[in-house]
């Protein structure tokens, strides 16, 4: 299946919305999610923005049974460790359940991964916080390098 991956734009924000409500229900919290497109289009696309977006889109003929063509993202911003200095943490990573086993999130991953300035992050390799056993598994068989943190 084709697909692209890019830098989200404030349009997309309705979109990301949408999914990031998906995200909540399939973790049984969605009156957990407190923000709307408005906040996703304020917080990101400002002059100082606080996370930035990659989205996944599919071709206009391969478009979900509800007729979305944007099918993933990945929420991520930089931050600083006292420890080791600069690094990527990512707060979500989301492929729609209809489009996963097609390289999605592995190349949203990997596009978040290439925008690590090497020699500046000691430790190369993005942080992601996740308490569900489902994204542990994928990101372990993914790619061995990511540092997991587990919440109970």
């Amino acid at each position: 299946m084709r697909f692209t991956i890019s830098a989200a734009k404030p349009e997309d924000c309705k979109d990301i919305e949408r999914m990031i409500m998906e995200l909540a229900v399939y973790e049984n919290m969605p009156d957990q999610v407190k923000i709307s497109h408005k906040e996703l289009e304020r917080d990101g696309f400002g002059p100082n923005p606080f996370y930035h977006c990659l989205v996944a889109e599919v071709p206009e003929e391969h478009k979900s049974k509800d007729g979305n063509t944007t099918v993933g993202y990945v929420i991520f911003f930089y931050t600083y460790s006292t420890w080791k200095g600069r690094t990527v943490y990512m707060e979500d990573l989301y492929v729609m359940p209809e489009f996963r086993g097609n390289g999605i999130g592995k190349a949203l991953l990997g596009a978040v991964a290439k925008l690590i300035p090497h020699g500046e992050q000691k430790e190369n390799r993005p942080h992601f916080e996740t308490w569900c056993f489902f994204k542990v598994r994928f990101l372990l068989r993914l790619h061995g390098r990511i540092l997991i943190r587990v919440l109970s």
